[in-house]
């Protein structure tokens, strides 16, 4: 805002005293359906200062029509709405991301700050980056020009500090005419005076004094320009916006300047018409912006050091980002993630399985709870009992058994992000990633996909571009989970006894090209030109993690796993025990526990799809039974074919854990192939089997979590094309290996 006695044209920094504060009291005025926006560059603290001011009061949303997250939350302390925007770092969008933006600030049909459905941007706060402040206010610079108020948070002013330099608020507040604050959000002291700042603001809807809204310009709104022209107006005459008492807020509102004082000329004069940015070529308005910029940056006493010092930081990527120490460090994170994936969190999701569908006498478990019900109301060994022991009480098992794991895998993706390593990781898998038509951030979800695809798929909503969070979340599924391996074993063992090790190794190589194949498919539909563009990757400094926000963070997004995916899985789990209920063989009652698994209708079913399978050379319903339980989990494909067989666990050995020892099933898993493949071909048909493992459908959850991050139509695309390629490719290795055998 300019001062009242200031012609726009003419405007000047005050010095009257009196125009820095105005005494705001909104108790009873503020309006409760207030939305308070926050804008930023990446890792500047967004979402952070989100946490601190919305508490547990908070969403994640998908922007309207998009895959883009967006967090919202009610904050009580503001009595208003809070959105947390993607991070930018210019309107002017390239990414599906840098468009919701965009069109939120523009209020555009259909956003989520679109006036046709009573929603509207009351104020945006502006986050800026102590130790990037050129490109932060280059972002400032363009959301004045979409007419919106706003205030300014000024982050990361401790490692700026810690490397020599002082940012001046109070100096830059009063250059810009608009309330702004240092806090930091990560300890949140000075969050409390940020709150103050935004009550207030939220009434006199401050707006940068050195810039006039531009209808050519990226999330230009015409009703907040109109407001703000029509602020611009009132302040020509002396006025003070707001009433009562409260906490003070620094705006030029009312500096008593003459007009004679006004005829002074310094950088401050030329910054409107720097600021009128009406030109319809985006490189000039830039320029401008720049030249803006640097202005601004003088007249609020930055200095720029062109001989700085290498900050810590600095330091640190020397070696970090050394191909000879950088690389070797990056395996040494991903191997901790495949530990903490595959190992460490195995007892603790067993744990929480057994929480739920534990049937051991004794044990503590909700099936066991269930059991005693209704032994209490005399429904013992009914098919009541067995829907809600066998069906509910194992679905729910299944999604408590990786509740542990999202939590572990979203907390060390926290971790990484948080100290700022994320990106050092991103920068060294560049080069790599983009032979495919992808950026290096894609390769952290991509190797975690080698653990388990759900986590993996989780990590992909940290890549900011959605047409490569789209690809990524659609080849993630070739990536060959853990859980493959024990099924992996169990057939090279039975088949391939010499060489089972160089057959398993060969199974992570076609993984690979399957992830390559598939990016490369997709690209020219999806992701053409991506990889022209150079990656653009700010390394922010680092930091310590912040626990209590990232443990926050971290159980929201499981919690949100939970109510997503968990839903599907407990349906579907319920759909398998109902199919395995019905009998279709004369003799057996409903849910009967003496029904053997060939005569339910899971059994039938297995055995419509043997002709489908036939050509692949395991047209055998043990074996298509397994595959659709293992649609449900990969880990009950073992188990599916043990009990296919009738036998119990101790007849098949350890072949559930991945051990030597597999009881009787090596005798009667390769007489279902030598039936089906003829005994010459049994072992080429055992490999096509172990390549549609490999390639077919990823487990339920994975599945689930699909649909929620791209959507039912892309998510059924996919299951399509993996089941037709998955056939496919068997049907190639056993009527190629045949004529070549």
């Amino acid at each position: 805002m300019s001062c009242p006695k200031c012609s726009p044209k003419n405007p000047q920094s005050c010095d009257n005293p009196q125009a820095r504060s105005v005494l705001l009291d909104v108790k009873d005025v503020r309006h409760p359906r207030d939305t308070v926006v926050l804008v930023g560059n990446p890792n500047v603290g967004k979402s952070t200062f989100f946490n601190a001011v919305t508490g547990a009061h908070q969403a994640v949303v998908n922007a309207p029509g998009t895959t883009v997250e967006l967090m919202q939350g009610r904050s009580t302390a503001l009595g208003a709405r809070v959105i947390d925007l993607p991070g930018t770092y210019s309107l002017v969008a390239n990414s599906e991301d840098e468009q919701v933006v965009v069109d939120t600030l523009a209020g555009a049909t259909g956003s989520a700050t679109d006036m046709a459905s009573g929603q509207s941007i009351d104020l945006v706060v502006m986050m800026l980056d102590a130790s990037a402040m050129t490109r932060s206010l280059y972002l400032l610079g363009q959301v004045a020009q979409t007419g919106r108020p706003m205030v300014g948070v000024i982050t990361m002013a401790d490692v700026v500090e810690h490397e020599g330099e002082v940012v001046d608020a109070a100096a830059l507040s009063n250059t810009l005419g608009i309330p702004v604050l240092a806090a930091d959000v990560r300890t949140k002291q000075g969050v409390r005076a940020v709150e103050d700042m935004i009550r207030s603001a939220l009434i006199s809807r401050p707006r940068v004094k050195s810039i006039l809204p531009d209808p050519t310009a990226p999330g230009f709104n015409q009703v907040a320009a109109q407001a703000a022209f029509e602020q611009i107006d009132k302040l020509k005459s002396p006025q003070i916006l707001g009433i009562g008492e409260g906490a003070p807020v620094s705006s030029a509102v009312d500096c008593g300047c003459s007009a004679a004082e006004n005829t002074s000329k310094g950088p401050a004069d030329s910054s409107v018409e720097a600021a009128r940015l009406a030109d319809t070529s985006e490189f000039d308005r830039a320029a401008k912006l720049f030249a803006w910029v640097e202005r601004v940056e003088e007249q609020a006493g930055r200095k720029r050091d062109s001989a700085r010092k290498p900050s810590r930081s600095d330091k640190i990527d020397s070696l970090l980002l050394h191909p000879l120490v950088g690389i070797p460090v990056f395996f040494l994170l991903m191997w901790l993630l495949f530990q903490a994936a595959g190992n460490w969190v195995g007892p603790v999701q067993d744990f929480f399985d057994g929480l739920f569908s534990s049937t051991d006498e004794g044990a503590f478990s909700l099936a066991n709870l269930l059991k005693f019900a209704f032994a209490g109301v005399g429904l013992s060994g009914t098919w009541v009992e067995s829907l809600f022991v066998n069906g509910l009480a194992v679905g729910l098992g299944v999604v408590a058994s990786f509740v542990p794991l999202m939590f572990v895998i979203f907390l060390a993706i926290a971790i990484l992000e948080d100290s700022g390593y994320m990106a050092r990781a991103a920068f060294l898998g560049d080069r790599v990633m983009r032979m495919i038509g992808l950026d290096g951030r894609v390769i952290l979800p991509l190797i975690m996909g080698f653990g388990c695809n759900l986590p993996s798929l989780a990590a992909t909503r940290t890549l900011p571009n959605a047409k490569q969070r789209l690809v990524t979340t659609l080849i993630i599924p070739y990536t060959s989970c853990a859980a493959r391996l024990t099924i992996y074993l169990m057939i090279a063992r039975i088949f391939f006894e010499d060489n089972a090790g160089n057959v398993v190794f060969l199974m992570y190589v076609l993984s690979l090209f399957m992830v390559v194949l598939g990016a490369l498919v997709l690209k020219p539909f999806i992701t053409k030109g991506e990889s022209r563009a150079p990656l653009m990757l700010v390394l922010p400094a680092y930091q310590m993690p912040r626990i209590l926000v990232i443990l926050q963070n971290t159980w929201n997004r499981a919690w949100a796993f939970v109510k997503g995916a968990g839903k599907i899985i407990v349906v579907m789990t319920l759909v398998v025990w109902l199919m395995s209920a019905i009998p279709m063989a004369k003799g057996y009652s409903f849910a009967d526990e003496e029904l053997p698994m060939e005569n339910s209708l899971y059994g039938s079913t297995a055995r419509v799809l043997e002709p489908v399978f036939q050509p692949a050379g395991f047209g055998d319903w043990h074996m298509t039974g397994a595959l659709m339980t293992g649609f449900v989990a990969k880990e009950t494909l073992i188990s599916s074919i043990v009990t296919s067989y009738n036998l119990d666990e101790s007849a098949a050995g350890d072949a559930e854990d991945g051990g030597d020892d597999l009881g009787s099933l090596p005798e009667l898993v390769t007489a279902s192939f030598e039936r089906t493949a003829g005994e010459q071909y049994a072992s080429l048909a055992a490999f096509g089997f172990l390549v549609f493992v490999l390639t077919y459908t990823p487990c339920l959850a994975t599945v689930a979590e699909q649909k929620r991050q791209i959507g039912a139509r892309w998510t059924i695309g996919a299951m399509v094309v993996q089941l037709a390629t998955a056939w496919l490719l068997a049907v190639l290795v056993f009527q190629v290996g045949r004529l070549l055998w």
